[in-house]
């Protein structure tokens, strides 16, 4: 009986890469206008002849996920769950070390987030801001990992989270199997079709699966995937 799962889905996965490079062939890296229309589009990622790694964002209304039934069914009840990197850890240590510098170097008690030194009578923010800065910096640093506060919004504002996830995919393709669950920029896509050595892959958006495909997970929340 096992034999015969995995070839049906090496089959599965074949078939599914007939439809992906018919599909991809047609369709180029431009993408989604904007973050809400994510949901609205499968990614395709290929290893080309020369070597060189592409992508392509294809509309769901153009992208069959009935044909990739049976490659996501046969994926198996335990799923591997990978938060595609935005650049954000990097981000919030910079945002650090550059305020454990800054309050350091300040005559004045420093705000870090609306929070501030007030108990110089207790102790002078000359000493205090040796151990004040520290704390208050690192609070800062844990929340902003988590996607909260001024630094995590700032961040939001100031960066596109899809196009690092789309890199982060290329270099990391060859880890990615079916039924991974890949969370970009708050989206959780599921492999559904993934070829040796990381040829090719394909991700489609977990909570149109959930409707197409049954059986197939709800959609997991983005804290959930990546806290």
């Amino acid at each position: 009986m096992r034999m015969t799962q995995v070839a049906q889905r090496a089959m599965a996965v074949s078939l599914a890469f007939i439809l992906v490079s018919c599909s991809a062939a047609n369709y180029t890296a431009a993408g989604p206008a904007s973050r809400q229309d994510l949901a609205r589009y499968a990614i395709v990622i290929e290893q080309r002849p020369d070597g060189q790694v592409a992508h392509a964002w294809i509309p769901l209304k153009e992208f069959d996920l009935t044909k990739l039934q049976h490659t996501s069914s046969t994926a198996g009840a335990r799923r591997s769950i990978m938060c595609a990197a935005s650049g954000l850890n990097a981000y919030c240590d910079g945002r650090h070390d550059q305020c454990v510098s800054d309050c350091l170097k300040s005559s004045r008690p420093f705000v870090i987030e609306h929070r501030q030194y007030m108990d110089a009578k207790a102790q002078p923010w000359r000493i205090a801001r040796s151990w004040w800065c520290p704390s208050n910096c690192m609070e800062t640093l844990v929340d902003c990992k988590k996607g909260r506060g001024e630094w995590a919004e700032q961040y939001a504002a100031e960066f596109d989270e899809v196009a690092p996830a789309i890199d982060w995919l290329k270099k990391h393709r060859t880890e990615l199997i079916v039924g991974t669950v890949v969370v970009i920029a708050g989206v959780a896509f599921a492999v559904v079709a993934a070829g040796s050595g990381g040829a090719a892959l394909a991700l489609a958006p977990m909570l149109v699966l959930a409707e197409l495909v049954p059986g197939t997970p709800p959609g997991i929340q983005h804290s959930e995937a990546c806290g």
